[in-house]
């Protein structure tokens, strides 16, 4: 009865959040940008969220000239695979619309390598295959014992199924340690400083300006509260403060 009773309690407030979902769609469709963003933001604040939410979030504010939090929504709906194509159409439209673009220096292929990993399969697909890889191994071994005619070309396949296993835990090592390690932000204010060190007395690195994306380090940055370790698309390494940026 307890499990019926939380299951129509969690029906009946999708159904809520469903309806004001609905309202704020039809606001933004009349153009009521700033009173649909209230109302998505509360969806948000209840813990609710979506691609389409975020989707409708990032066009809200880019029609109030909030290019850098609609670019912040956007990239958080393209993590959306219903939304991703939509998401990255509005966001070729949000990039257009910036004064300024940072240059863009290409991602090393040791990062992009497991970017790609972490897209295409992800931490837990991966962590599933280096576990199937151990059964494979374990039982190969065991087989091995009791087949002697064929204890040879099963012991191999016991020691590449355990080299392969190897791998994919150090891969889904890396890839936790770098999820944990660092996310993306976006420059939400018009512009921003960044410093040598976390402190305005310090020397002038470069101006990061609104729609900037840049990559936290959450482990350098770890001992500030008001500061955050970032680097810049150009390769620029430097502290920002973190009121300006909104981290995915």
């Amino acid at each position: 009865m307890i499990s019926i009773f939380l299951l129509l309690l969690t029906a009946a407030s999708l159904t809520a959040q469903q309806s004001r979902f609905d309202s704020a769609n039809t606001l933004l469709n009349e153009s009521e940008y700033a009173d649909a963003i209230q109302i998505y933001q509360s969806i948000a604040d209840d813990g609710f969220e979506s691609g389409a939410l975020w989707l409708n979030m990032g066009i809200a504010y880019s029609q109030i000239d909030s290019l850098g939090v609609a670019k912040y929504y956007l990239l958080k709906a393209k993590q959306f695979e219903e939304t991703a194509d939509l998401a990255e159409d509005a966001l070729l439209y949000v990039n257009d619309r910036f004064s300024r673009k940072s240059a863009v220096l290409p991602a090393l292929p040791w990062d992009q390598f497991f970017q790609f990993l972490s897209d295409t399969f992800g931490l837990n697909a991966i962590l599933i295959s280096a576990l199937f890889f151990f059964y494979c191994a374990a039982g190969m071994l065991i087989w091995s014992w009791f087949r002697v005619d064929l204890k040879n070309v099963l012991r191999k396949g016991s020691y590449i199924s355990f080299s392969l296993m190897t791998l994919l835990f150090l891969f889904s090592w890396i890839i936790y340690y770098q999820n944990s390690r660092y996310s993306t932000a976006v420059m939400v204010d018009r512009q921003s400083v960044v410093y040598e060190r976390p402190n305005e007395t310090s020397s002038v690195i470069t101006t990061a300006y609104e729609g900037y994306t840049m990559r936290v380090d959450f482990k350098t940055g770890a001992d500030n509260q008001d500061w955050n370790y970032v680097r810049l698309e150009n390769g620029m390494y430097g502290w920002v403060k973190k009121d300006g940026l909104k981290i995915l």
